[in-house]
């Protein structure tokens, strides 16, 4: 008998280890795909599915945890619930919304591609100019006695002088022939200068220049045209004419 129990006493630990549960494995981690790299288990913690898990997992153990000989009244959860539908209901409109601007945005890209190459009329007040004519339009709030456009050179000095003379409110049409006024190519400058009942008033100069890029500008969203004629970059919004 005693052999016997002494043979049982070593044989139950091993038989207890054979009892025991394997640990579960897993060959893949949910987190990382077969190559090691992170896998599509990864989710935004602050969207509204990301909230929504991190609010239940709080939820379960405050469950869990709570005092059983006080626990939490279950108009409690019904609140809290209640409470995290309408924040994720609100993370669902703003992500609509969001999808909706950026939607927006898109079609206005689609629509403004059809302006490359066509000549728009913007305003400026420096060019370049070249060996062809440019062209361009005074605007005028009220009439007035004299209207000029001085052409001044990097150097600052007034090299051309375009006499317009009386005009009334409205566009008032230009053309600079550097040929004819004897200017050699580079950077000039353009000032409207008129006078009204004796008094003299600026005037905005607007410059007819090809649209030859279309882009949107990264801190205010604005869609921008690239302009030849030295002009550059001009906001959609303060284009006053298009052909």
């Amino acid at each position: 008998m005693m052999q016997i129990g002494q043979y049982n006493s070593q044989e139950l630990p091993s038989a207890a280890a054979a009892a025991q549960p394997t640990p579960a494995t897993n060959s893949a981690d949910p987190a990382t795909t077969s190559s090691g790299e992170p896998g599509g288990g990864w989710q935004d913690p602050n969207s509204a599915a990301g909230l929504r898990n991190e609010f239940l997992t709080l939820m379960v153990a405050q469950i869990q945890n709570q005092d059983p000989l006080n626990p939490m009244d279950g108009a409690e959860y019904v609140t809290q619930l209640a409470q995290f539908s309408q924040v994720e209901s609100l993370e669902h409109l703003r992500m609509g919304q969001q999808n909706m601007a950026i939607l927006a945005e898109n079609l206005q890209v689609l629509g403004t591609t059809n302006m490359l190459g066509r000549t728009v009329m913007a305003p400026a007040d420096s060019i370049t100019i070249g060996e062809d004519a440019v062209s361009g339009q005074i605007e005028l709030d009220h009439a007035v006695e004299t209207l000029l456009l001085e052409v001044t050179d990097e150097a600052g000095d007034v090299v051309a002088t375009i006499d317009l003379g009386q005009q009334s409110a409205g566009a008032i049409d230009w053309e600079l022939d550097p040929e004819e006024l004897g200017l050699p190519p580079g950077e000039y400058e353009l000032n409207a200068k008129s006078t009204a009942e004796g008094e003299s008033t600026d005037a905005t100069v607007l410059v007819a220049a090809t649209v030859e890029r279309v882009h949107i500008a990264s801190t205010t969203g604005y869609m921008m045209l690239e302009l030849d004629n030295g002009i550059g970059a001009v906001s959609l919004f303060d284009i006053r004419e298009m052909a």
